[in-house]
């Protein structure tokens, strides 16, 4: 969600203040070695073949890391899953294509995935579904978004006509002024209108308590956090595959991360060989995020010795979050090298990630690692198990349907009734 309005927001944008980090930034993926732009369409070919093979593919492993992921993956899914079976909630979930959103497709899938396996009733609601994919689930909660290009694919009638039965509470994203399709009055006017009953953000609990949120606070309706995680029966160690390209970056390319891509990455884009892949990427007109099986991005980081991450300013700036990548690399047993966000230290362990606060210590950790293979791996291994133990989408999930079943107990605040 936040990629797809980022990206209204950029074409909104007069060139004035942009042209120079433009024309930087198409220097750069000139610049970007040879055989990177060269293999990419093999590499995710590859991966994606995989992943649509997997039991065919699965390879036995002496791999510390892989070993000890498959005890991470099976522990967890057999701490999780059922553990809500007989609850009331029947949670529809509204996620928008890849295609328009990548992270909003991310999201929402992965919320929805983990519900079910917690063993919560949950439905996708898909982009061109008919009324009757809500009429025959017959939903008790509807997640989506405070935008009209998801309101505006709902039908109305059809969700008033399961409320008929039971109450249905309506969540929107939580989206401070500036941050949607409207200006927060309205925006508030139209959930009014709507009867949503919570608003929801994928944001830390202690960032909701910043100022941006007061407004949304002072409509009376309850903020829930969704913080980001790891949805590890996607992402975890995948077994066989050797180290053979220094870097893997998976991230889109808006206007707001040309600046950093280029003080950040221009030497190490340039000086080795790695996979790039995200919506903008000029070379990459076929797209792992978009255009192969989620679970190809996983084979992909198998192949890396480093993954590389950033942030964007406003998550450097106030502990609001960590972008979902700093999650998935850390599940997949990625040797993480990252930026310096406000929230980093409070979800992630000393001694887990590589973690750079200026260009230069960035390229210089970058090379650390490919050259102390000991250390990078006992890194990766120590972030893996940071997150299996708290940072899962099924943890996210987790203490989403118990606000979830708070807010049926106590009766819905607004929702359609």
């Amino acid at each position: 969600m936040r990629d797809f309005l980022r990206n209204l927001r950029d074409a909104a944008l007069t060139l004035a203040g942009s042209a120079d980090s433009g024309a930087r930034f198409r220097t750069l993926q000139r610049r970007i070695h040879p055989e990177t732009l060269r293999s990419h369409d093999a590499i995710l070919d590859w991966a994606a073949e995989r992943a649509r093979n997997a039991d065919d593919t699965a390879q036995p492993t002496n791999d510390p890391i892989t070993i000890e992921g498959a005890h991470l993956l099976r522990d967890t899914l057999a701490q999780f899953s059922g553990c809500l079976s007989g609850t009331r909630l029947r949670v529809l979930v509204h996620v928008p294509p890849a295609t328009l959103s990548p992270a909003g497709h991310s999201a929402y899938s992965n919320l929805a995935r983990s519900l079910d396996v917690l063993g919560v009733p949950t439905r996708i609601q898909g982009w061109d579904d008919t009324p009757d994919a809500i009429a025959d689930f017959r939903p008790t909660v509807l997640v989506t978004a405070d935008h009209a290009a998801y309101l505006d694919r709902i039908h109305w009638p059809t969700v008033d006509t399961c409320a008929r039965e039971h109450p249905v509470l309506v969540g929107l994203t939580a989206a401070p002024e500036g941050q949607a399709d409207a200006p927060l009055a309205a925006r508030i006017e139209r959930a009014k209108r709507i009867g949503a009953s919570f608003l929801y953000a994928w944001h830390a609990p202690q960032a909701l308590e910043q100022p941006q949120y007061d407004a949304l606070r002072e409509t009376g309706l309850p903020l829930v956090s969704v913080e980001f995680g790891a949805n590890v029966l996607a992402y975890h160690p995948e077994p066989g595959i050797a180290r053979d390209i220094d870097f893997a970056l998976l991230a889109s390319s808006n206007r707001s991360k040309w600046e950093r891509y280029v003080t950040w990455l221009a030497p190490i884009l340039r000086g080795h060989v790695g996979f790039v892949d995200g919506p903008g990427w000029r070379h990459a007109r076929r797209c792992l995020m978009t255009d192969a099986p989620q679970a190809a991005q996983r084979h992909v980081y198998a192949r890396a010795r480093v993954g590389l991450n950033l942030h964007i300013e406003s998550q450097l700036a106030a502990p609001t979050e960590l972008n979902e990548r700093t999650y998935i690399l850390a599940a997949c047993g990625v040797p993480q090298l990252v930026d310096a966000p406000a929230l980093l230290h409070s979800r992630f362990d000393p001694n887990t990630l590589y973690v750079a606060t200026s260009p230069a210590e960035y390229e210089a950790m970058f090379n650390r690692i490919l050259k102390r293979p000991e250390e990078a791996r006992e890194r990766a291994l120590n972030a893996m198990r940071n997150v299996f133990a708290r940072h899962t989408t099924l943890h996210r999930a987790l203490d989403f349907a118990r606000a979830l079943e708070s807010l049926r107990a106590v009766g819905p605040n607004g929702g359609r009734k």
